[in-house]
């Protein structure tokens, strides 16, 4: 018996039992510490969701229309409860939210701030929890633990709003084309993976923005900065001309170009001057002249002044040839200077340049209808709105409006070819165009 209690068999095992049990306690406590972490990713992941959401909700509904109307606290709140956090009693379409274990609750606030660590902005907080009881995080004092996450979103603007805008085609570049429009952009309301497209490597760059609702394609130095997968076209200013038919109008008689007026509503059908004329016309001094078929300078000629043109379906204009065409777009145009069909939106043609008619069939539209190409010189002080064109420029064109603004040229789809030159200089970094708007997480 004395033998047995000296006997020291078995001391270190008891001594690494009595050891483990606070490790064991430690390494549960850890285990418990885990699943926190796990809640806050769920949390966070929650959280930016909503912030998201409500902020592309707070950019739809600032727009011209919005198709989905709920508000900016509804579909915050919906993309939380699509991540499995729901207040009590909500309901959401694809809600994962489920009945919660005893001790178990969800908080969701949602916040609309008009600033940010003192920036101001435009921006939606969300802010998601978990509380949950505790466990064996009672022995330090716990009986309840609150999981939290917070998201803040931003509607950002694009610094530079865009001086030309392709409706539903690409904005291309082809060649080695020079591009200086540093003051605006250029943008692009397709959808397509090629909306923006580069082909060649020779092009000099120089834009204030280059965005898309749908992708870039070429290389990557072009393509990298432009933002693409916009969450909304940018809104056409003009779209309400888009409807107007023109009234049949007889041809103006005459060689030269007339103007058109009670006295003489007409349309200049076939103009053509060319070298081969007798010099070019004296300057234009704020008429309306709509053109039929082809308008056509070539062979040094030139024709400048302030005026407004209007292509009437079918018509082209070509003007190629080191001829020069420069036009200014009439300050306003009285109703006195328009068909009936067009007098209600009078004051859309100022500063106006040109304008294309848009046929309901599409076909009378032509392709390719607006080239200003050769080594002709362009300078169009307005606005161009050609909406159902596709618009190249080749040789030098240059746009800008004087007066405080820049012209903005609005068509189906625009290609800078060859060795064109597209010059903003100078040009105010303000148009009737609005800059592009995107959601960006910032918290």
């Amino acid at each position: 018996m004395r033998s047995l209690l000296r006997s020291r068999r078995g001391s270190v095992a008891f001594a690494t039992v009595i050891a483990l049990v606070p490790l064991i306690g430690v390494v549960a406590l850890g285990g418990e510490a885990g699943s926190w972490y796990v809640t806050r990713q769920h949390a966070q992941n929650a959280a930016d969701a909503a912030a998201y959401s409500g902020a592309m909700q707070q950019l739809c509904l600032s727009g011209s229309s919005c198709a989905v109307a709920q508000s900016v606290d509804y579909r915050a709140k919906q993309a939380a409860a699509q991540n499995a956090f729901c207040n009590s009693g909500s309901s959401y379409p694809g809600s994962k939210c489920v009945a919660s274990p005893t001790g178990v609750s969800h908080s969701v606030q949602v916040a609309s701030l008009g600033s940010w660590k003192g920036v101001a902005g435009t921006y939606v907080q969300a802010t998601v929890s978990q509380q949950q009881p505790a466990y064996l995080a009672r022995v330090l004092g716990l009986s309840t633990v609150n999981i939290g996450a917070t998201a803040v979103a931003k509607v950002q603007i694009v610094e530079k709003p865009p001086c030309v805008l392709a409706l539903t085609g690409s904005v291309s570049f082809q060649g080695s084309p020079n591009i200086n429009a540093a003051n605006c952009g250029m943008a692009s309301n397709s959808t397509a993976k090629d909306a923006i497209n580069f082909t060649g490597g020779g092009m000099t760059m120089n834009l204030g923005s280059l965005t898309t609702v749908g992708g870039c394609t070429g290389q990557a130095q072009f393509c990298n900065p432009a933002l693409t997968y916009m969450p909304a076209p940018i809104p056409n200013p003009f779209a309400a001309l888009d409807a107007v038919t023109i009234p049949t109008l007889a041809k103006c008689s005459g060689s030269a170009l007339t103007a058109y007026s009670a006295a003489t509503p007409c349309r200049n059908d076939k103009f053509k001057l060319s070298g081969n004329a007798s010099g070019s016309p004296p300057p234009l001094t704020g008429g309306v002249y709509f053109i039929s078929d082809t308008f056509t300078l070539t062979g040094g000629v030139s024709i400048s002044g302030t005026a407004l043109f209007i292509l009437l379906p079918g018509a082209s204009l070509k003007v190629t040839g080191n001829s020069a065409l420069n036009l200014t777009g009439n300050p306003s145009v009285a109703t006195s200077q328009l068909p009936s069909a067009l007098q209600p939106h009078a004051s859309l043609f100022a500063n106006m340049a040109l304008f294309k008619v848009t046929d309901p069939d599409t076909s009378k539209n032509g392709p390719n209808d607006v080239q200003l190409g050769g080594t002709s010189g362009i300078e169009l002080k307005g606005i161009m709105y050609l909406p159902s064109a596709n618009v190249t420029f080749q040789g030098n064109p240059t746009l800008n409006l004087a007066g405080g603004a820049c012209g903005e040229l609005i068509s189906k789809s625009v290609s800078f070819d060859g060795n064109a030159t597209f010059d903003t200089t100078g040009c105010p970094s303000q148009t009737k165009l609005v800059s592009s708007q995107y959601v960006q997480l910032v918290q």
